[in-house]
């Protein structure tokens, strides 16, 4: 089991005149309110690049947690065209492809997540999941020992250490 792609609010920065979708894109506890506001604060076609990837982001983490990668992916591509340097961005849409059975476009997208932050534990994790159902044991076990390093508490990433053949 990987870890699941990490949901929660990266705050935009608002004008009073965007306040009400942007303060139901940012709150985490009521998923439609989230999409809805997402949707009518990229409607609206206004605002710093970095907020309209994270609006992007949010919306796309709902579809994928609602398993619709097709429009997930669509929304990760643009948050990551509007902010190529998030981490995040591409660590989201690792784990659609993973969902998605595209572990080679997983891989890439976890690569480049730790590429661009080096203590992406989670990322490391994934990527080692994703190395291990394609059969690179070794590439897996690197990853799994990487997250462990970054974060100790990763039980997760021990126990798949521990399963491998000879690691």
């Amino acid at each position: 089991m990987r870890i699941i792609a990490i949901f929660g609010a990266i705050l935009l920065q608002a004008s009073l005149a965007h306040a009400g979708a942007v303060d139901d894109c940012n709150q985490v506890r009521d998923l439609n309110r989230q999409l809805r506001g997402c949707t009518a604060y990229l409607k609206m076609g206004a605002g710093a690049p970095q907020n309209l990837a994270t609006a992007h982001l949010n919306r796309a983490n709902i579809y994928a947690q609602r398993r619709k990668y097709e429009q997930a992916l669509k929304d990760y591509a643009s948050a990551i065209a509007l902010d190529p340097l998030n981490p995040l961005a591409l660590y989201n849409r690792g784990n659609a492809y993973f969902d998605t059975r595209q572990d080679e476009l997983a891989i890439q997208d976890f690569t480049r997540a730790v590429e661009l932050d080096g203590g992406f534990a989670l990322a490391y994790l994934n990527r080692g999941i994703a190395y291990e159902r394609r059969g690179d044991m070794s590439a897996a076990a690197e990853d799994y020992r990487h997250a462990i390093a970054l974060d100790p508490s990763l039980e997760g990433a021990r126990r798949r250490l521990k399963r491998l053949p000879s690691q």
